[in-house]
């Protein structure tokens, strides 16, 4: 399992911050979480698989990804994003950053937040391998469950993104919400990447329970 560094708030690009939290949680990767204005700080060594960033900030995620020798970054689309402008962005981002491996979230609103217009996307950008992280608590607060994003998506397929949800508020640390996470447990046994990625918290290691839980549910 993979700590998404949204959790540290505003030193989520702190190596020190970044490595106590590993500690603090029994984790041994990170999906860093980039945005402006934030603080890149000695993240030499850190062992980053990726950037997770909204397409907003995806020039802050590059250097981000750049400076930690990560070499997936993990994009937002924006809400107002339909098919031409998705498929034009990604694919103009994708050739301007040969080396890195571009993969999108789940949209949590606008014309591609439904599986049929986002899997037209991908099936667009084959040639770019553009990939898919899941997120459950945004397939849950649209209405819609996993079945129908996984099912459309499965062979763009390359992450699944972790929080919790109650009353329609997400990045919750799951185990505190409504959020049945077994199914997304059965595709982490298809080898996906698997990362915590929720709001900051007051103490990470409170999200220490967190990984615990996701363990017993099967999550690697």
């Amino acid at each position: 399992m993979i700590l998404a560094t949204r959790c540290l708030a505003e030193r989520a690009l702190d190596g020190v911050a970044v490595r106590d939290a590993l500690a603090a949680t029994g984790l041994d990767e990170v999906l860093l979480s980039a945005r402006k204005g934030l603080s890149v700080a000695d993240l030499r060594g850190v062992p980053a698989v990726g950037v997770h960033a909204s397409w907003a900030d995806r020039g802050e995620a590059v250097a981000v990804a750049r400076a930690a020798g990560a070499d997936r970054l993990v994009l937002d689309l924006p809400a107002s994003a339909d098919l031409d402008a998705a498929c034009r962005g990604l694919f103009e981002l994708a050739r301007s950053q040969p080396g890195l491996r571009l993969a999108v979230t789940t949209p949590a609103e606008g014309p591609l937040a439904s599986p049929e217009p986002l899997a037209l996307v991908l099936e667009d950008l084959a040639a770019q391998d553009v990939g898919y992280w899941h997120r459950p608590a945004t397939a849950h607060v649209l209405g819609q469950g996993d079945v129908p994003w996984v099912d459309r998506l499965r062979l763009r397929l390359r992450g699944v993104l972790l929080d919790d949800v109650r009353d329609g508020e997400a990045g919750l640390p799951p185990g505190l919400g409504e959020l049945d996470l077994r199914p997304a447990a059965e595709l982490a046994g298809r080898s996906l990447d698997v990362a915590l990625d929720v709001d900051p918290v007051p103490d990470v290691a409170l999200l220490r329970v967190a990984v615990d839980s996701l363990h017993r549910l099967g999550f690697p």
